[in-house]
């Protein structure tokens, strides 16, 4: 039973399921209400004859689904009994029943105030407010329900699908956990436990709770998709793998299945294996841009720059208009380096595809290496200008003005929102140094040099940055091991080289 049917299942569910027909205020209600008899906790207080009697004629009217009747009614009767909860109550749900949302639940509110502990109006106001948006005050009362009654399964539904609704998705995992431990039948309540812990990025928690799953059902397809993502997810790509062939034999036909295990093979260090697989794949089903990708992928993972630009030739031709194999032979020629021609590639993915983010960014990149400053300060600022907390351009824009010498101050800022944003990022706090280091300050300059080389020790250029603050500082042998470790990881860098040898 899902979370919406739970919050329909209640005493007045045929009233409230109405409202998920999108009933607009003045809209009648066709469905009787539970109208309860004067509740047994009033019944030893005296009531005025004349609101008794008014109060029946209400009742009468509204079992016969003429709610605007029952409703003058139930008012008349408030004229001599206003402390009464129970006609209150009954007035509400006329209310509802006609269509008038914002007045039932002012009259319940009274009714509330009259008799806080009236699980009926509390039942009433806590789905009302549940299916008007309300979340906040379905929290509270549905709370305060489930305090009175621990163990009832609807109810322990119901509040944690408020509670997803209110982002609040510790509270809806445990709910949901104990549904299932109270029964063990309840496999849905599982379901929304594994959603839960995804969204809390609980990775392991929703492994055990989906192998709790399958246990219940092995051939869920479902289930075991989830499963194997979550597995590639925490970088266990073998069990993914296996997972993944264990549900071609489910669905040997399914094309996705086949194409999602390409795409794990070609996260795996089996080169070979992922290259034969995709390329069987793509003379499977050549018309499907999926596997395409995927081997491009391969290539750019195992730096074969030259296997992935040759392939992708052939596909350009193949698939003229799309941007991503442009994007993917700009990527490929930046990597090697050869920046003219990544330039020309990711001119032409922007031309098919203007709002390319990805694309922007590289290219920026490429104009920066060339040395087209005019151009790369263009596109760094139309970036920023799209979206002002583009971190990875305000970095990567500081960075540029800092190399060179340039607007050091406003570099300073940008790095500085970015570090907001990301404040452990190795590569915020190496520009943020470097900048500092550009304006002449170079104790401070060292500080945030040194954060970055702890959080990224292989980064060569990190190295050399600090390096060249160490020499700065008198510190020649603390210098010369930076640059020799620098020189490990990037040993054809002629700058290094220069500078060790110095």
């Amino acid at each position: 039973m899902g979370s919406l049917k739970r919050l329909q299942g209640a005493r007045l569910g045929l009233i409230f399921g109405m409202l998920l027909l999108g009933l607009s205020q003045c809209t009648a209600w066709r469905a009787k209400p539970d109208l309860s008899p004067l509740p047994k906790p009033e019944s030893k207080r005296t009531y005025d004859s004349r609101a008794l009697e008014h109060f029946t004629n209400g009742e009468n009217y509204a079992l016969q689904g003429n709610y605007a009747m029952a409703i003058l009614e139930y008012q008349d009767a408030l004229a001599y009994d206003t402390t009464s909860a129970t006609i209150w109550l009954a007035l509400g749900k006329s209310y509802l029943n006609l269509g008038k949302i914002e007045r039932g639940i002012q009259v319940l509110q009274k009714a509330y105030e009259l008799d806080p502990h009236d699980r009926e109006i509390r039942e009433i106001l806590a789905q009302i407010y549940f299916l008007t948006g309300d979340t906040p005050n379905a929290e509270r009362f549905f709370e305060s329900l489930l305090k009175d009654d621990p163990n009832n399964q609807d109810l322990r539904y119901q509040l944690a699908a408020v509670y997803q609704k209110n982002q609040k998705f510790a509270p809806a995992l445990e709910l949901y956990e104990r549904i299932f431990q109270a029964d063990t039948n309840e496999v849905e309540a599982l379901e929304r436990a594994v959603e839960m812990a995804i969204r809390l990025e609980l990775a392991d928690k929703a492994i055990t709770i989906l192998d709790h799953l399958l246990q219940k059902k092995t051939d869920n397809e479902r289930y075991l998709q989830y499963r194997a993502d979550l597995a590639a997810i925490i970088g266990d790509l073998p069990k993914a793998i296996a997972i993944y062939k264990q549900l071609l034999m489910l669905v040997p036909d399914k094309i996705e299945v086949r194409e999602e295990l390409g795409e794990l093979y070609s996260r795996t260090d089996s080169l070979a294996v992922a290259e034969a697989y995709l390329r069987l794949l793509i003379e499977s089903y050549p018309e499907r841009q999926t596997s395409y990708i995927n081997l491009a992928a391969l290539y750019l993972r195992n730096a074969c720059y030259r296997e992935m630009l040759t392939f992708l030739d052939t596909v350009v031709t193949k698939f003229p208009d799309q941007p991503v194999f442009y994007l993917m032979q700009g990527i490929a020629h930046n990597s090697s380096k050869d920046y003219s021609k990544a330039e020309k590639a990711l001119i032409k993915t922007l031309r098919l595809q203007p709002e390319n983010i990805q694309a922007q960014h590289l290219l920026a990149n490429v104009w920066d290496a060339l040395g087209q400053y005019a151009r790369s300060d263009s596109m760094y600022e139309h970036i920023i200008r799209t979206n002002a907390d583009d971190i990875v351009a305000l970095n990567n824009y500081a960075y540029s003005l800092a190399v060179r010498g340039e607007r050091l101050a406003a570099a300073l800022k940008m790095v500085e929102k970015a570090l907001v944003k990301e404040p452990n990022n190795p590569s915020y706090l190496d520009t943020k140094g470097w900048v500092l280091f550009k304006m002449g300050k170079v104790k401070q300059a060292l500080k945030f040099v040194e954060k970055a080389h702890a959080k990224e020790q292989k980064n060569a250029e990190i190295l050399e940055h600090l390096g060249d603050i160490y020499q700065k500082l008198g510190h020649q042998a603390e210098s010369k091991t930076c640059y020799q470790k620098a020189l490990e990881l990037d040993p054809g860098n002629e700058r290094l080289q220069k500078k060790f040898a110095r």
